[in-house]
């Protein structure tokens, strides 16, 4: 399988954005083998080439929000959009930071259309590290996820 494409914001435009925000979490990722951060990577499946346009507004809200958070280290997201597929890569310094974005309200929303959006096999997978972002190692650890968004052998 082809490695997935950027989707939108390239990692690396994502640094030089003007922000000081962005700025101290470049700082933080630099420096992320000093501490043990909460890494989090999702694929999604869309169920239909009509609900792809929905998901990337739903999606692209929720990682807004998250890049707004002081626990934010890193993100970013790529995508077969043909294929229907989207992956997300985010680093949170704490779980703590995690779990405040996933008890948000945009990203309760996104969670609670998952069951109309997404197609079997979508899953989530976490996991605690002192590495830099290092997508390749998320990938690898989607096929063993920490847990399934709808059933790998549903119909």
């Amino acid at each position: 399988m082809d490695p997935p494409e950027p989707l939108v914001v390239p990692v690396d435009q994502l640094w030089q954005e003007n922000d000081e925000r962005v700025l101290a979490r470049r700082a933080q990722a630099e420096n992320a083998d000093l501490a043990v951060h909460v890494h989090v990577a999702e694929l999604i499946k869309v169920r239909g080439y009509g609900l792809v346009f929905s998901f990337m507004g739903l999606h692209m809200g929720t990682y807004k929000q998250a890049r707004k958070l002081d626990g934010f280290t890193f993100g970013g997201i790529r995508a077969h959009w043909w294929a229907k597929k989207f992956w997300t890569y985010t680093i949170w310094q704490s779980r703590a930071a995690m779990e405040e974005h996933t008890a948000g309200r945009l990203h309760a929303n996104m969670v609670s259309r998952l069951p109309e959006l997404a197609a079997p096999g979508s899953c989530y997978v976490e996991w605690e590290s002192n590495g830099n972002p290092d997508w390749p190692e998320a990938l690898r650890r989607l096929q063993n996820p920490t847990r399934y968004y709808v059933d790998p052998f549903a119909r």
